[in-house]
């Protein structure tokens, strides 16, 4: 059936017949008839939709009871309207039909260039003996380019500019390319994925750092994600607490943003505050604001418990996990988002509920509104005699018998602090700090008590020197050193 025969057949008989009639075909028969013949002249070629339209429109019963000649006039003009607005609306059809074929034209070419792209890349990797990573990659880098280049000359220059906003700038390793040690209690971590972020201002790498691998698993499990889990270190001075996370983000290559707290410690010297510049009052961000704008940052807040509970308080609205965390500026109203993959570790010589040895004096009890925010706390112990050991050793240059005697010296130091003996123990800056001195030529004991014992409060230095003699052997160190 053709495709225009309803239309005609939608014609009145007397349409139909001044159609026939303006090519000089027979005018009699039924309206089917003349439907069939209209349509088929149209098959035919002689006529197209258009002429037979235009002239049924054109086409006005001579016989209409009680309409004068000038109705009729009217509505033959108002016909010409139709057939002119019907025309036009076909030609914006045709333009859109053009413009669609285009389009899916465009996409073919697309879906055909990527496919191509993909077989190339598959047939080579696959003709590879030992696949060479940074070919491909260089290879694929070198396709995208290409890709780019013609995108590039579609796209204008300000959507050129969001996509390359809304880039990622890291990357993904496994961790055990990336960490010393990712092996514990039968737990192999190594195939891990990790982002590396690539930072200029990431802290440096301290190759001989000791990780705890357990606490280092739950780290990079909690950093996992662009909302992720803060963190609580506790642990006595002198384990680690600190260098984990500064090495942590070296390693990651994510900027570090360390906060030192005390009890004099303000608001605005973490969050921002007033000052005056050029006569005028302006608002300058604390380091807290900065870090959290920055994507991927690593903010450590160390010696948290000497901080006042109204100084925290700013903080509970930063350390939320939730898509809504922000900080609003109390002085100028600004809400502040924290950017993706920040993450906020707080680092103290308790787990938060104070210190009830008595070693730490200013260490405050933490609001549990705040501690809730943390999701995990890692305990952090001293190093083993072996580890710490060789950690001297590598730090300081000492050879291993005369470390292992200072070693032997802090560890009962450390057993006398457990008994409430000692206030604290000598902490490993100063295990170092002797190791240094000692390894420089300054005798054994000299260096002991500028290291130590000048060190502690007056009434330890009667127990620390007993300890000294009862097991440093200054002759062994200084014909080992």
């Amino acid at each position: 059936m053709s495709k225009n025969l309803n239309k005609f057949a939608l014609l009145t008989t007397e349409q139909l017949s001044a159609v026939l009639s303006s090519v000089g075909h027979p005018i009699d028969g039924v309206k089917r008839e003349l439907v069939l013949r209209v349509d088929a002249l149209v098959d035919a070629g002689v006529l197209s939709f258009d002429n037979v339209m235009s002239v049924a429109l054109n086409t006005v019963p001579t016989q209409i009871k009680g309409v004068d000649s000038d109705v009729r006039q009217q509505i033959v003009e108002n016909n010409s309207k139709v057939h002119a607005a019907l025309h036009d609306v076909q030609n914006v059809q045709a333009a859109v039909n053009r413009v669609r074929d285009s389009v899916e034209v465009k996409l073919s070419e697309i879906d055909t260039t990527f496919k191509r792209l993909e077989s190339t890349l598959t047939s080579k990797v696959a003709s590879l003996a030992a696949p060479d990573t940074s070919r491909i990659s260089a290879e694929i880098q070198a396709s995208v380019t290409r890709l780019f280049d013609e995108f590039r000359k579609e796209v204008p220059r300000q959507r050129l500019e969001e996509i390359a906003a809304e880039a990622p700038v890291f990357q993904i390793n496994r961790a055990g390319d990336i960490f010393p040690v990712t092996i514990y209690d039968g737990v192999d971590f190594s195939d891990l994925q990790v982002g590396i972020w690539n930072d200029p201002d990431a802290p440096e790498v301290l190759e001989d750092y000791v990780f705890n691998p357990a606490h280092l698993h739950q780290a990079l499990i909690a950093l996992d994600d662009p909302l992720p889990d803060n963190i609580w270190l506790a642990g006595e001075r002198g384990t680690g607490k600190t260098e984990f996370v500064a090495q942590l983000a070296a390693r990651l290559k994510r900027r570090l943003f360390r906060v030192n707290f005390d009890e004099a410690l303000e608001r605005a010297d973490f969050i921002g505050g007033n000052s005056i510049e050029s006569g005028s009052v302006v608002w300058k961000p604390g380091i807290i604001t900065q870090a959290v704008q920055t994507p991927g940052a690593i903010v450590l807040l160390d010696e948290i418990g000497f901080a006042r509970a109204q100084s925290l308080a700013a903080l509970h609205a930063l350390c939320e996990r939730s898509v809504h965390r922000s900080l609003t500026v109390s002085e100028t109203g600004q809400r502040i988002k924290v950017a993706p993959h920040v993450v906020f570790f707080g680092a103290d010589n308790s787990n938060g509920h104070g210190d009830h040895s008595g070693n730490f004096a200013g260490v405050r009890e933490q609001n549990t509104a705040f501690l809730d925010r943390f999701s995990f706390t890692l305990r952090f112990e001293y190093l083993s005699q072996d580890d710490e050991t060789d950690l001297i050793v590598k730090r300081t240059g000492l050879s291993r018998p005369a470390t292992e005697n200072l070693v032997q010296f802090v560890n009962v130091a450390r057993e006398k602090a457990r008994a409430g003996v000692l206030t604290q123990p000598p902490s490993l800056r100063q295990l170092f700090a002797w190791a240094r001195a000692v390894k420089k030529g300054l005798p054994v004991e000299t260096a002991f008590r500028n290291a130590i014992v000048n060190k502690f409060p007056i009434d330890c230095a009667p127990e620390l020197e007993a300890i000294y003699t009862t097991h440093i052997r200054a002759d062994f160190i200084k014909a080992n050193i």
